[in-house]
């Protein structure tokens, strides 16, 4: 099958506030300009907070005319899992007639295209590939051992009872290799999984995110439970390079020899230069594009948003 006739689906969690929903109409000008097949992917937009979903929908009306589907995360879900229950409420979700499903963040955006991924990526057996975490995942306070140390992962998988696998990575941001290798373990603001894999996913995301809580209280649990699943279930694993993931952080791009140009997944988290949260407001882009940016991932944001800015002009 051509790259173009690849069916896709991008999905992004957020909160009801006019900064998300400024973050996502940029997402969604970055992704339709790339042209086929993404100018026709579904964008999921999943929402937590026990939002009032038609009032999302009246808020952004600008989305009618693309294949964007709000998706409201039910009550007992937020309830109980709060803002990684909207993170992983994006599992649970039919892939409809999507091959490749998409995990992605608000603050990221497709600045090229992801064809050498679509052109490779397995159909048929459950498949999930992402850029490896920058670090380990806290875990102070819990009986786990200390994430830095080599007894963390393999003591996490036999919780699970999951086999030790015979591939493991270096943290992204490994700068003198200091960590020990570890199972993929996914920043999950660029995750690529196919139809297969959503599935079992969906099955089991629940009960394991319940049973990871009681075992760490790491924020980053929810990408820890991706790397459960996974192995879990012997999917088809593997890592992707810093360009489909690519912090706007200078010693993310160093350690990994990135060059700005070949940024395919700009990954925006950063705040030394930028506030993620307002660079897509309509009050405040002006003043984002007069600011002198020193970081080149940030000064290749500020060209998306100039272009953006000009499109709604």
């Amino acid at each position: 099958m051509t790259i173009a006739g690849k069916r896709l689906e991008f999905r992004i969690p957020i909160s009801p506030s006019e900064g998300f929903f400024s973050q996502v109409r940029l997402y969604n000008y970055a992704l339709r300009r790339l042209g086929p097949p993404y100018d026709q992917a579904r964008l999921l937009v999943v929402v937590g907070d026990n939002c009032d979903i038609d009032s999302v929908r009246r808020e952004n009306r600008w989305s009618e005319g693309f294949n964007v589907v709000w998706e409201r995360v039910p009550d007992a879900i937020f309830n109980e899992f709060g803002m990684w229950g909207t993170a992983n409420w994006r599992l649970n979700i039919p892939a409809q007639d999507a091959e490749i499903v998409f995990l992605s963040d608000a603050d990221t955006v497709l600045l090229r295209d992801v064809n050498p991924l679509l052109a490779d990526f397995p159909i048929s057996e459950p498949t999930v590939r992402g850029h490896m975490a920058h670090g380990p995942p806290p875990s102070d306070g819990t009986d786990a051992p200390p994430s830095y140390t080599p007894e963390f992962w393999p003591w996490l998988f036999d919780q699970f009872n999951v086999d030790w696998p015979s591939e493991t990575y270096n943290y992204s941001m490994d700068f003198f290799r200091a960590l020990p290798k570890v199972p993929a373990y996914y920043n999950l603001g660029f995750v690529a999984m196919n139809a297969a894999a959503l599935p079992i996913f969906d099955a089991q995301i629940v009960e394991t995110a319940r049973r990871i809580k009681t075992l760490t209280e790491s924020h980053m649990r929810c990408q820890i439970a991706v790397t459960i699943i996974a192995h879990r279930a012997a999917m088809n694993i593997a890592a992707l390079p810093s360009e489909y993931n690519a912090a706007n952080d200078l010693g993310h791009l160093k350690v990994n020899g990135l060059r700005v140009d070949d940024i395919r997944v700009l990954h925006y988290l950063r705040g030394d230069e930028i506030d993620r949260s307002t660079i897509a407001l309509p009050g405040k882009i002006a003043e984002f594009l007069t600011r002198t940016l020193r970081n080149p991932a940030n000064s290749a944001l500020q060209r998306l948003v100039r272009d953006y800015w000009e499109s709604l002009r």
